[in-house]
């Protein structure tokens, strides 16, 4: 069984050197009244103090103090900001997986399944309506004969573009395809603007 430490006299009674190693770091305004001290170890205290900010009710200060055997002198080893018992404090996390409620979790699957039929649904006329527009709506094939048909330029074209010998040369073969005849657009000259 672990023995408790008894309260050091020395270190108990300087409650000046604690303050003053707060006052070092915090603004004096905001360090309230003595509250205690507690013996942490051999020859080893805790002062605490209120804490005077706002949004800490609640909380205190705290300084520790340490000396060696036979000194009589206290040396501040740690201080700093704790919750009392009646401190506002954040509830303990608590995961994801467990926070959410069985009834939540049935809705949430029950959308699932909704949103995943109405896209099912929804996909299935596109579908179907698809393939019969294939069947019913193809357009048929052009006649071989119309293809071939070279287009019949404007009067005007003729005349206007330039005879530079490069039109292209008709196909020679007669096995293959005739293609129609492409005419040459004619070039139009450039104004000079100076």
């Amino acid at each position: 069984m672990a023995r408790t430490p008894k309260l050091d006299d020395v270190l108990a009674a300087d409650v000046a050197s604690a303050r003053e190693a707060l006052a070092r770091q915090i603004p004096d305004g905001q360090i309230g009244e003595h509250l205690g001290v507690s013996a942490e170890g051999d020859r080893l205290v805790l002062h605490r103090f209120a804490a005077k900010m706002r949004g800490y009710a609640g909380w205190h200060w705290y300084v520790t103090l340490a000396r060696g055997p036979r000194v009589k002198v206290a040396t501040v080893c740690d201080s700093g900001l704790l919750p009392g018992q009646d401190a506002l404090l954040a509830p303990a996390w608590v995961p994801w997986a467990e926070r959410v409620a069985p009834e939540e979790l049935a809705e949430q699957k029950a959308r699932d399944e909704s949103e995943a039929a109405e896209a099912a649904a929804a996909a299935e006329p596109a579908a179907s309506a698809g393939e019969e527009h294939d069947d019913a709506t193809s357009v048929p094939e052009a006649p071989a004969e119309a293809a071939e048909e070279p287009e019949a330029a404007p009067a005007d074209a003729e005349t206007d573009a330039p005879d530079d010998g490069a039109s292209e040369p008709e196909d020679d073969e007669e096995d293959g395809p005739t293609r129609p005849r492409r005419r040459r657009r004619p070039r139009r000259r450039q104004r000079s603007t100076s």
